[in-house]
């Protein structure tokens, strides 16, 4: 079993294949936002399903608050194509993850026999380290967007605070 990732980790490089064509690099392609990063179990699982639709729905505040969204799973690409249309994801969604690698580079749970990883969530810097990651050992436990964007203003306005105190003290 590897480690999981702590707060202040930079999140290790990770390149995912997309629906729709292209591939991400994670988290050189999202430098200079806040992320989120989602890995859910699968297509088939409701939970994900409603976590995801989640996400898509607050797309729009997220990016008012400069918040990108990435999911990805081991699902082929048919499958993740079509969970998107039913969803109407509006985010990237990658596909095809080699859940061992995948877990040995983030820590993340794997379902028995290495079938698919469980849902775990990472919420990113602009400068991609970690600010906070929650990992379920299975089906529920899982990063929802309100908690995140009051999370990512709250760690925005104490950046903020800090910069006037320094620029204050000079």
């Amino acid at each position: 079993m590897s480690s999981r990732l702590q707060n202040g980790d930079l999140f290790p490089d990770l390149t995912i294949d997309l629906v729709g064509g292209g591939t991400l690099a994670i988290p050189r392609d999202l430098a200079g936002s806040y992320a989120v990063v989602l890995f859910y179990r699968g297509s088939w699982c409701p939970y994900c399903g409603a976590q995801l639709a989640a996400f898509s729905r607050a797309r729009e505040r997220f990016a008012e608050v400069g918040i990108k969204i990435v999911a990805l799973s081991v699902d082929d690409g048919p499958t993740s194509e079509a969970l998107v249309d039913k969803l109407r994801l509006s985010f990237p969604v990658g596909f095809g993850a080699h859940a061992t690698a995948v877990a040995a580079a983030t820590g993340a749970y794997l379902a028995e026999g290495a079938a698919y990883l469980q849902s775990t969530g990472f919420v990113l810097d602009q400068r991609g380290r970690i600010l906070t990651a929650v990992y379920s050992s299975g089906a529920i436990g899982r990063l929802v967007p309100d908690d995140v964007a009051g999370f990512v203003k709250y760690v925005e306005a104490q950046r903020n605070d800090s910069h006037a105190t320094v620029a204050q003290t000079r």
